[in-house]
């Protein structure tokens, strides 16, 4: 809807359906609206330095159904550790591999957003300035279960907890030289976004363990933590102390004091101790950045065209399990590979990995994500415009970061992230072609 080119609303409303979800809750609905009202055209707004000014509001609900198949079903599969002899022929035993959870519902996020456009020196410098809350209830997360009753797996798929996510965005393009005479202009583009994401709720657990950490004698350890208060991200293990003089890892030790209920009521850190225990495990680090940044830039001159662009995150941090795996200096002793930093520490050649803050890592980068310079002119005989052009991409990297790169997403969910595991890092890569018009 539309009134005097001024004031704009929409909505839409939605009834999704998904099989994947138990039969009470395979179907919801999801209503969206907004609206803008385009400020600089009343006349209050003439004395003001913008060439357009316009507010834009808006709230949705959404439904994520991101989950395999038959979740809410007790699936049964073949399973080789189940295998029986009956008679002389051996058969391969049917075994329950997920538990099922008939109600198994959508993941719903509800999103509000208000955002200024803008536009000053006759549009010369254009941009955004945009605020959003978002909050995620119901989240699908894989939980360990206890194996009774009418569960036969040791996890199961359940809507459990709450999320926040706000965030700020801001943009900015500006003309910043043009000739038209000469044929030579020079655009750029700035955005600049920051994103805070805190775990609400999680039900009944006080915490969920995630991100499940590889190598030898690591079964059972995870290196990040959900926990309400705390963002999707958070690192949580022991914080590393250094080597004492007979070069074994020490860890900082605490003092931890709680109440009747068993809830933590003080920490203290009382020296270090080579055997750690639960309580010494704090957060470490968080994988989440503090700021992202964006800069490209466009430019003609005559037949010639250049773009290139800029990304950067800063305040990040990776676990580098790649280190933890190949730097630990008891690969020496065991005949396997090793990194050649493993022999440059003052580390015991019997000391084994140990997962801490040690290999966490500040993985803060700048990339120099493209640049592409290209040629336009007439085809001889036909006079068909084409463009020849050459690009780079992943051309340079600046980071504090140890390994390949640290750029690192591990889940395709939300339960972990920012751990580096044999990642194959990106490839720079050239690409030269032609652009016809027919």
């Amino acid at each position: 809807l539309g009134y005097k080119n001024k004031y704009f609303l929409t909505g839409v409303l939605r009834r999704d359906g998904s099989s994947r979800f138990g039969d009470a809750n395979k179907w919801a609905v999801f209503p969206a609206i907004s609206g803008s009202w385009l400020i600089s055209d009343e006349s209050f707004a003439k004395g003001l330095p913008f060439s357009q000014l316009k507010l834009r509001v808006g709230y949705g609900l959404q439904g994520n159904q991101a989950v395999g198949p038959y979740q809410s079903l007790p699936i049964l599969a073949p399973d080789g550790g189940a295998r029986y002899i009956f008679g002389n022929t051996v058969f391969t035993g049917i075994v329950p591999t997920v538990n099922a959870n008939p109600l198994l519902k959508w993941e719903q996020s509800s999103q509000s957003n208000i955002a200024f456009d803008y536009g000053f020196k006759e549009g010369k410098f254009s941009g955004s300035l945009e605020y959003y809350n978002k909050k995620t209830t119901d989240l699908l997360l894989t939980v360990p279960v206890s194996q009774t009753g009418a569960s036969f797996v040791s996890t199961q798929l359940q809507n459990i907890g709450a999320i926040t996510n706000k965030g700020l965005e801001f943009s900015m393009d500006a003309r910043m030289y043009e000739r038209p005479n000469k044929g030579l202009n020079l655009t750029a583009g700035l955005v600049f976004s920051i994103e805070r994401n805190k775990v609400i709720d999680l039900g009944k657990a006080s915490f969920i363990e995630t991100a499940g950490v590889s190598g030898q004698g690591q079964s059972g350890v995870q290196a990040q933590r959900i926990i309400p208060g705390q963002p999707i991200g958070t690192f949580f293990g022991w914080q590393f102390a250094g080597f004492n003089a007979t070069g074994n890892q020490t860890f900082t030790k605490y003092t931890v004091t709680r109440d009747a209920a068993g809830n933590e009521t003080s920490r203290v850190a009382n020296g270090v101790t080579t055997t750690p225990g639960g309580d010494d495990k704090v957060i470490i680090g968080n994988a989440n950045p503090t700021f992202s940044l964006g800069l490209r830039s466009n430019g003609t001159w005559k037949h010639f065209d250049a773009s290139w662009l800029w990304r950067a995150e800063q305040g990040r941090d990776v676990f580098n399990n790649t280190s933890l795996v190949y730097a630990t200096k008891s690969n020496v002793t065991q005949d396997k590979n090793f990194l050649a930093e493993a022999l440059a520490t003052p580390e015991a050649i019997t000391e084994p990995a140990i997962f801490s803050s040690r290999w966490i890592e500040n993985g803060s980068f700048v990339r120099l994500q493209n640049i592409t310079l290209g040629y336009s002119f007439k085809l001889p005989g036909s006079g068909r415009p084409v463009r020849a052009y050459v690009s780079g991409d992943n051309l340079l990297l600046f980071t504090p970061y140890s390994g390949y790169d640290p750029e690192v997403f591990i889940d395709a969910g939300l339960a972990s992230r920012g751990v580096d595991y044999l990642s194959y890092p990106r490839a720079r890569t050239f690409t030269t072609g032609f652009r016809v018009q027919f």
